[in-house]
């Protein structure tokens, strides 16, 4: 079983994506925020991580980017999320190093298909 963090400012957003990914069977931790999210990465291995842009404090983005730079967060995949489809959204989140880029708001079939993409380890499909 993976263990997938939701990260969004917006207690909707977590509950919507909590259960989708519980209904995969996966488990979920939460946090409102960057700051949040590291005190829950530093107690225990997440696998994947959808990460809202616009949050309180630190963004979306510039936490991905330091996920993808420490070497202690090797693998972690992360999913950015927004509430903007824009070519400045995209942009910014290909700089921060997501793995992908979702555009809210987000159906359960996407998120079966990302969490089977990106949980399932090479060779498993």
């Amino acid at each position: 079983m993976s263990t997938v963090l939701v990260v969004d400012d917006d207690p909707c957003v977590r509950q919507v994506l909590r259960e989708f990914v519980e209904l995969e069977g996966h488990r979920v931790l939460e946090a409102e925020d960057a700051s949040h999210a590291r005190r829950a990465m530093a107690q225990e291995r997440v696998d994947l991580i959808f990460l809202d842009v616009l949050m309180p404090g630190e963004t979306g983005p510039s936490f991905c980017h330091s996920i993808k730079d420490d070497p202690e967060c090797q693998g972690i995949k992360v999913i950015l999320l927004t509430g903007f489809d824009g070519e400045r959204a995209w942009q910014q989140g290909l700089r921060s190093g997501a793995d992908i880029f979702l555009v809210k708001p987000v159906n359960q079939e996407r998120i079966k298909v990302l969490l089977e993409e990106l949980l399932t380890p090479e060779g498993q499909a």
